[in-house]
């Protein structure tokens, strides 16, 4: 049996809390009958009282009758504290309490000459013509005392036995309440990376036990999905560079077996891929970072105008197509201006990937605030069905294109992750000039 147990923890609690309970409300139960005990004794003295103070108005000897010598005693005082009749188990003492200034009083004392014994005493004055007399009638408490210890012992037995029951019972019941949550750690000690496919028991009883296998599932549910993408990226990103890696090696080999080599185009060759290789690797270490949380976005005020006219000045520099920057409004941005810039960088290039003819690049502001940028191309456009998914990493939504048409499939989540460091949301729509409309909604 483990220490640290739930269930052993959780039984202990209880038979601690039960028991101070249980001890509390026992003492309570026998000052409460301790107490009806004493009062049912006074009663009986105040009607021996009675009884004497109406037989001394007739037969004073027969009042002074008494049946148990042992546990009872009665004497008559005058106002002097003389003895005027007592019964035989004191009728040779002197008065055994003193006189009282009221008219009745009930003491308990412990020290009158009788036997080791505790004696509840009432004491009544009443008026005869030749002066004041005093009833004195004493009872010990032994029936008072037997029963207290009775009821002790009693409560000395049922007690423990009633704890020991109920730990058997919380011991039984917190097993059976617990034995799902055993049987979920098992299974999941028992999963591992290549079973994660695998999910835990649900008792289906709605409870915390039935929400917790649930949510045991949810999590082996995402680390299956984490644990296939990762699969995936590795597959993918050993894929991407290994293409510009067999070129390279390629056209090294060629040139080596060849009797006239070009060099000059081999490095030219050769740089084409190595920067291709740059480019992935940086991408791959921004996604990286941003996965981490280690991409830390340096808000200021940032001229979008100005980072699209310089993007779009560069992407000119590199294609035919013709780009058309007419409609971008002189907006101010509160962001990082390096993150932008990449952002504007790969929706360009994922455009003039596509486009046909044409590309063009819109910043719309609304009088609530809200500043939108537009690029559209008229290449084919991307169906609705594949929107979403064109934003994943290493998404190629034409898996036969050339690689060096289709790029890495990084662009479009590099830029995706770009507009949600800037609270920013990117979608896909169909553009007026025939193809697709990426729009950034800076809210």
């Amino acid at each position: 049996m483990r220490t640290g147990s739930i269930r052993l923890r959780i039984t202990m609690l209880a038979v601690v809390i039960v028991s101070i309970v249980l001890v509390a409300a026992g003492a309570v139960v026998v000052v409460v009958v301790q107490s009806q005990l004493r009062d049912n004794l006074d009663r009986s003295l105040e009607q021996r009282a009675d009884q004497i103070e109406q037989s001394l108005l007739g037969d004073p000897a027969a009042a002074l009758v008494n049946s148990n010598q042992e546990d009872r005693f009665v004497q008559v005082l005058d106002d002097a504290g003389g003895v005027i009749a007592a019964t035989a188990n004191v009728s040779r003492a002197r008065a055994l309490v003193e006189l009282p200034d009221h008219q009745q009083s009930v003491v308990t004392r412990s020290d009158l000459p009788l036997e080791d014994d505790v004696y509840r005493v009432l004491i009544r004055r009443f008026d005869e013509p030749d002066g004041a007399r005093f009833i004195v009638v004493g009872e010990n408490v032994d029936d008072v005392r037997d029963g207290v210890r009775a009821l002790i012992a009693t409560l000395a037995i049922v007690f423990p036995a009633a704890v020991l029951a109920l730990a058997a019972a919380v011991w039984w019941l917190v097993g059976r309440t617990l034995r799902p949550v055993e049987e979920i750690r098992e299974e999941v000690a028992g999963i591992g990376l290549g079973d994660l496919g695998k999910r835990v028991p649900v008792p289906g009883s709605g409870d915390e036990i039935d929400r917790l296998a649930g949510t045991m599932n949810d999590m082996l549910a995402r680390l299956e999905s984490a644990s296939a993408h990762q699969r995936r990226f590795v597959a993918d990103v050993s894929h991407e560079l290994r293409t510009p890696l067999t070129r390279m090696r390629t056209a090294l080999e060629v040139d080596l077996a060849a009797e006239g080599i070009d060099l000059v185009e081999t490095c030219r060759s050769v740089l084409g891929d190595a920067v291709d290789m740059q480019t992935l690797v940086d991408d791959l270490l921004f996604l990286a970072r941003r996965d981490a949380g280690d991409v830390l976005v340096r808000r200021r005020p940032v001229d979008l105008d100005v980072v699209i006219e310089s993007e779009v000045r560069a992407a000119r520099g590199e294609t035919d197509l013709d780009i058309d920057m007419s409609l971008v409004a002189a907006v101010v941005l509160n962001g990082d201006e390096r993150y932008l810039a990449r952002l504007v960088r790969n929706l360009l290039a994922n455009a003039i990937r596509h486009a046909r003819r044409r590309v063009r690049v819109s910043v719309t502001t609304d009088p609530d605030g809200t500043i939108e940028l537009l690029v559209d191309d008229d290449g084919p456009g991307v169906p609705e069905a594949e929107r979403a998914r064109v934003f994943e990493r290493f998404v190629r939504l034409d898996e036969s294109r050339q690689r060096d048409r289709g790029g890495s499939g990084l662009g479009l989540a590099i830029a995706r992750d770009i507009a949600e460091s800037h609270d920013a949301t990117i979608s896909i729509a169909d553009s007026p000039d025939g193809g697709c409309r990426l729009v950034v909604d800076f809210s």
